[in-house]
């Protein structure tokens, strides 16, 4: 009697691989949809030291400049790619790509196993179609696989707490693997440190909650404010100031939401209104189907979110490796919501048919209902259009100011600026990487932010030293370098046009004023002008200039 329960066990089996391995299969397919797209600036740090690392044994993004250590496993990472399969933007991308489909696909497991399948598809289906997430998992950069290793050494964590059958060794065995993943995600990404205090808080706070009565618990909660107060006593009196200067740090170009404490609220109010109006209720929901993933859950995200709402320097990047834990809440919650909506729409149905409804129609009604009010309720939110947007348009439909795509295309004005630059004697760029990369040259740079503070720059023609390339952000140099050189190209990007982070309105008047402009397509989005003949300056000490230039 025993014998057919062998193949009823391996089709549960299967059924537990396969619906996995959809999901792989589904966040895959969508990441690889425009994976050619513009790239971002950041990417070429990566690409251009896997490059100096092939080729030089060195992890310079140009030659004589510093070597470029941030996340450098992930350089040797894309570097390793390159030796096998060439070097372009898509070869650089195909980690981020791969770690992106599988942090959907863990999303999914955990949340099947706390909450069970209704709850795993919903969370796994919005977060594999949120845009940040597409998004980051078509760059040659490092947040997909620093949340992967985030999430995974989190939810080893919530494992220890939580399943009692584990043998000491086994939850030995977790935890050190659950260092190791932090210890990663920190090496790709300092932020993680955050995320890891939420989780850190979860799990004194659950164990607290286990463990201690309620006399026990008041005094715990005492002893908290206590050093919540003593650590602000202590940071008046000047302990972690180095930490706090990098709180409230953040680049010029970055600055304009230094103290817009609700910018990721609003981005998420535009994303995702539905989900976030609703967001203290689906945590109620998801509470009352499983307290302790819930809790879990919101005890990263809520601290994340504070934490970053507060930081100087803001980027909706920052909280990307919380994000699955916020699908997770709203995923549960939606579920549990769901069924427990379910009799109130029958129970309309039946009412508006007057009971006339055989169970097979109503069935079917319900299924129309449902189906409209989630439809209703996914239109309702900005990220559809977006990642509507980045599946279907190309970089040059994108308007002003890009968000997720619609970079510059450098690519696109190569034909013109290749040979412009070719016969310049000096290459002047606001985007230098990009200058490097597509045109092999960005002999001087132009830029407000490199010379340091702009309340004190430092002095023209200070070298960037991770270039190795001398910086200029005034017309006066400017006139100094048409002095010295007989021709000369200025490129620069249209977003990085009269701001005060970059070109300035005065020097982009003397440029338009003093040069010609270089025809390019509009949907290029840059800006080239170029001069043929050199112009005396009186101020130029053009021997000590060529020097710096060429050096």
């Amino acid at each position: 009697m025993s014998i057919p329960a062998e193949p009823a066990n391996r089709r549960f089996a299967s059924a537990a691989i396969a619906a996995p391995l959809a999901v792989f299969g589904i966040a895959l397919v969508v990441r690889l949809i425009g994976l050619n797209h513009t790239p971002y600036v950041d990417e070429l740090n990566h690409v251009m030291a896997a490059h100096s690392l092939l080729e030089r044994g060195t992890l310079e993004v140009a030659p004589g400049g510093d070597p470029y250590t941030r996340a450098r496993i992930f350089t040797w990472l894309v570097a390793g790619l390159f030796k096998l399969f060439g070097e372009s933007l898509a070869v650089a991308r195909i980690p981020a790509v791969l770690a992106g489909a599988a942090l959907v696909t863990a999303l999914f497991v955990w949340v099947r196993s706390v909450a069970g399948r209704g709850a795993a598809w919903t969370a796994a289906l919005l977060f594999c179609f949120q845009p940040q997430s597409l998004y980051l998992s078509q760059l040659a950069r490092f947040y997909t696989i620093q949340s992967l290793c985030f999430f995974a050494g989190a939810t080893l964590v919530f494992r220890i707490a939580t399943d009692r059958s584990l043998t000491r060794a086994r939850a030995i065995g977790l935890g050190v693997a659950a260092l190791l993943l932090f210890l990663l995600a920190l090496h790709l990404q300092v932020v993680t440190i955050v995320g890891i205090a939420g989780v850190i808080a979860w799990a004194i706070a659950d164990r607290a909650r286990a463990s201690l009565r309620r006399s026990q618990l008041l005094a715990a909660i005492v002893a908290a404010i206590v050093v919540v107060a003593l650590a602000a006593l202590a940071i008046r009196h000047g302990a972690f100031a180095r930490q706090l200067a990098m709180f409230s740090y953040v680049d010029q170009w970055a600055a304009a939401n230094r103290h817009n404490v609700r910018y990721y609220h609003d981005l998420f109010l535009d994303q995702y209104a539905t989900i976030w109006t609703l967001f203290p209720l689906l945590a109620i929901l998801a509470i009352y189907r499983n307290g302790r993933a819930a809790l879990f859950c919101l005890a990263a995200f809520a601290v994340a979110f504070v934490a970053h709402s507060l930081a100087a320097w803001k980027a909706e990047r920052y909280l990307f490796s919380v994000m699955p834990m916020f699908f997770a809440v709203a995923g549960i919650g939606l579920a549990e919501g769901a069924a427990r909506v379910r009799p109130a729409v029958e129970g309309a149905l039946d009412w508006l048919a007057s009971r006339a409804l055989s169970p097979r129609i109503r069935d079917a009604c319900l299924a129309l209902v449902v189906a409209f009010v989630a439809g209703f309720a996914i239109i309702g939110n900005g990220a559809t259009s977006y990642t509507i947007k980045m599946l279907r348009e190309s970089d040059a439909a994108w308007q002003l100011p890009q968000l997720y795509r619609g970079q510059p295309d450098w690519d696109a004005a190569h034909p013109v600026l290749g040979p412009a630059s070719d016969s310049a004697s000096v290459v002047i760029s606001s985007s230098e990487l990009k200058s490097l990369y597509y045109l092999h040259r960005a002999d001087v740079l132009l830029s407000v932010d490199y010379l340091g503070d702009p309340r004190k720059p430092g002095p023209e023609f200070t070298m960037f030293r991770k270039l190795a390339r001398p910086v200029v952000s005034t017309s006066a140099s400017l006139r100094q370098l048409r002095s010295c050189f007989p021709t000369g190209l200025v490129v620069a990007e249209r977003g990085q046009w009269r701001t005060p982070w970059s070109i300035q309105s005065g020097v982009a008047d003397y440029i338009e004023t003093t040069m010609e402009q270089v025809k390019l397509p509009l949907p290029t989005r840059l800006l080239a002008y170029r001069w043929s003949t050199s112009v005396p300056d009186s101020t130029a000490d053009c021997a000590a200039i060529h020097a710096v230039v060429h050096k």
